[in-house]
């Protein structure tokens, strides 16, 4: 797998790239807490598949450099998403985003339909931060780092500081993809949706926030899998079986 830098409006991005260089492009935007990991999942049987994967490190993950607070809403780092496009030289990708992912698949989707083929959701991009029985509305970003380094504390790691973490759940707190779900209707791109169903004791909320989601969007594809929001760790194979199988359709999406 190669990687290098990019610049990308002032900062360094470091992308790896897999598959032949013919394939078709798909760039894969990985979850608020990291990076490696999700990469070694996913990236490998795409490119075996004959895609050409883009996978960066978001800004401050990782090999990438970091941003202002300000910088992480995630319509900011939509539009570094289509800057990074611009500089990879890809006029059109298909989108996997995992969780955090999804949500700035989402915004990009809305902010540049016409870079975007398709846009696969994994446990991401349907929630809005009320869906968490723990989502306090009070808590600042310092209240969030604080936590944050509590977890680190106490053995948790991420490929990002908790600064940055904490940056990018607030800029995702503040502004939500449910909004988004009729303009990505309208624009016509073909959506995947594979959704976890643990814990159990979520079912409400979780069917709550995919009814939503549906009416929102009725053309995407909804999947759920037998899994916690660590969809690789407990369901790798099945979440691997079915993204391929949407990504198999994707001539019915014009050539490219």
């Amino acid at each position: 797998m190669q990687a290098d830098h990019v610049e990308v409006q002032g900062a360094r991005i470091l992308v790896r790239r897999a598959g032949p260089e013919d394939g078709r492009p798909a760039l894969y935007w990985h979850g608020g807490g990291g990076a490696s990991e999700e990469v070694s999942e996913i990236v490998p049987p795409l490119a075996e598949a004959g895609w050409r994967v883009y996978a960066p490190d978001a800004p401050g993950y990782g090999g990438s450099e970091r941003l202002e607070p300000g910088a992480y809403l995630a319509s900011s780092i939509a539009g570094r998403a289509t800057a990074l496009l611009d500089e990879l030289g890809l006029e059109q990708v298909v989108w996997i985003g995992y969780s955090w992912g999804g949500n700035i698949g989402m915004h990009t989707a809305v902010r540049s339909p016409g870079r975007i083929r398709a846009l696969a959701l994994l446990d991401g991009g349907y929630l809005v931060p009320q869906d968490d029985p723990d989502y306090d509305p009070s808590v600042t970003l310092e209240g969030r780092e604080a936590a944050l380094q509590a977890e680190v504390d106490a053995g948790e790691s991420w490929d990002a500081p908790v600064d940055v973490i904490a940056a990018v759940m607030q800029g995702s707190n503040d502004e939500p993809v449910v909004p988004l779900l009729p303009e990505v209707e309208t624009s016509g791109i073909p959506v995947l949706l594979v959704h976890s169903t643990e814990p159990p004791e979520y079912e409400k909320l979780r069917r709550r926030a995919l009814a939503r989601f549906r009416a929102g969007l009725p053309s995407a594809e909804v999947v759920p899998v037998s899994a916690s929001h660590g969809i690789f760790e407990d369901a790798g194979d099945d979440v691997r079986r079915i993204l391929l199988d949407w990504l198999r359709r994707a001539p019915r999406w014009g050539p490219g």
